[in-house]
Parts: C-alpha cells; structure tokens; sequence
C-alpha cells in the first residue's frame, strides 16, 4: 500500500511539472528561439539591387529581404505563438508590375538563399524560384521559372532597412492599379474571325484578385464548339494603361493540359463595352481577330 502512495505521488509530481503554465522556463525557451532566429535572419535583411542576366538582355532588379510573425501554435499558457519567417520582395525596375512576393528560407551553414513564389499558382513565365549564396554583401545566383532557368543574378547590398510591406504609397499605388483593372472585369463575348470568316463563337471572363498588395487580372477563354472545355485557356492580364483606349495582354495556357507548350497571347483593348483585337499562339501562329461585347 506504501509503495502505491509513494507510486502516485510521484506521478502527480511529474505531471504538475509537465503542465505548470507558470514555469519561466516555457518563456525562457520561446525567448532564446526568437533571438536565435532574428540572429540569423538579420545577416541577411536588407534591400538588394542589381542586374539579372538572361541569354538575350540584362535587367535591373531589386529584392528586399524583410521578416514577418507567422502564428505557431500556443505555449503553455495558452497564448499565441509567433515563429519569425523570412520573406521577400523581388521586382523588376523596368515594369512594377512584375513584382513576386516570395517565401524565403536562409542556411547560415552554408550561405544559401532560397526564395520560391508564394502565388498559388505562377504563370508558366513568372519567376519561381531563386537559388542564391549570400557573400559578404552580396547575392549570386540563379533565377528560374516553371519553364527553367531564366537568368543569373548579382546582387548587392544597398541598405539594412528592408522597407518591409505597408508602405502607404505603396498601398496607394497598387489601390490605384486596382481600380483601373476593375474596369476590364467582366464577361466578353463574341465572335473569332480567321481569313475574314467567323470560325468559333467564345466568351472571356475577367475577374480582378489581390495577392498580398498586388492587384492581378486573372481569367479564362471558353469555346461555344468545345463543351468538354478541352480547349479552355487560364488566362493571366497585363494592363496598358499608356494606350488610348487601354490595352490589356492575356497570356493563356491550356487549363486541363498545364504541361501542353501551347500559349496565346490576346492583345485587345477596352473602348467603351466592347474589347477588340487580335490573338496569336505559339503553335498556330494567328488565331483570329475578335470583337467581344461585355454582357456582364
């Protein structure tokens, strides 16, 4: 009966301990992780410009490293926890508009960089990936999208303040950009006309999202002669606001086929209700030319 009693006070003693929010040492420990992961990420903070190189041009890019809280759990005493993460920022000088926000992990051990593409799903030319080492006060590495290697970048260090995400212009910018892409979303339907004869009837839906700050103009082309959809094309837009009226290029690519090479690419503008141009694809050369009326 003693070594019972002595049995189960024991194992009331372990469990107390196990479950005792008020230990320091819970804190104590979440604490050392925190500086553990600013210490490493802060070797790598900062706001990175340079050129990227591809086989037929040379760009001017820039990244920005910065950190966010992302939520972990909870900790003994119920409260949230935060893990700090990486991310960045990678950008294209020559168009704004080509800007990813990416997922980023760093390996002191062995320098290495790597951010990878957080949009649920990249178009097919939209950087992805960037495999990089970090040394001294700068980034080497290569760029690559879904269809490979795209360049190679150099970066370097300009400053340790990585202007991180909420920028008021910023925010004004990409409010503005919204807008104007609001004015392209809509149903589109029409006619397609190859060697001056109507070949297909088809309709273009248009819809405007957000990732992160960034507005994007997101679609898709379905043929009235295609009822298994098998030649439905996921479109992505870039607007033209320089035009008159504005212009808006769609790249689309096959949407039950995401490995087929064939890609579109709908050059049109926006007069009034009506968007009018010309497609042209990378297997068939020119398509058509449409006049799509917007029904919805």
């Amino acid at each position: 009966m003693l070594k019972k009693l002595i049995l189960a006070t024991a194992l009331l003693g372990v469990v107390g301990c196990a479950f005792n929010k008020d230990n320091p040492n819970n804190n104590a420990t979440e604490v050392a992780d925190r500086q553990n992961q600013l210490s490493t990420y802060n070797r790598v903070v900062g706001f990175y410009t340079g050129k990227l190189t591809t086989t037929v041009t040379q760009q001017d890019v820039e990244l920005r490293l910065f950190t966010l809280e992302n939520e972990s759990g909870t900790n003994a005493n119920g409260e949230e926890r935060y893990r700090i993460v990486l991310r960045g920022k990678f950008q294209f000088n020559s168009n704004k508009l080509q800007l990813f926000n990416m997922k980023a992990r760093y390996i002191p051990e062995t320098s290495e960089l790597i951010l990878r593409n957080e949009a649920a799903s990249p178009g097919i030319d939209d950087v992805h990936t960037i495999n990089a080492k970090v040394v001294g006060q700068k980034i080497v590495g290569e760029v690559k999208s879904i269809s490979g290697v795209i360049g190679v970048l150099d970066l370097t260090l300009s400053s340790n303040q990585s202007s991180a995400p909420g920028n008021t212009e910023e925010n004004e910018f990409y409010e503005r950009l919204r807008r104007q892409y609001e004015s392209f979303a809509g149903v589109y339907s029409g006619t397609n006309v190859k060697d001056g004869k109507a070949a297909f009837q088809f309709q273009i839906r248009l819809q405007v999202v957000k990732e992160g700050l960034v507005p994007k103009i997101i679609g898709e082309l379905t043929r009235a002669d295609d009822p298994k959809n098998t030649a439905t094309l996921t479109l992505t837009g870039l607007f033209r606001g320089e035009t008159t009226p504005p212009g808006l290029v769609l790249t689309g690519t096959p949407r039950l086929f995401p490995s087929s090479p064939y890609k579109a690419t709908i050059d049109g503008v926006l007069d009034g209700d009506t968007f009018k141009g010309t497609w042209v694809s990378n297997v068939n050369g020119l398509e058509g030319e449409f006049i799509l009326n917007k029904i919805k």
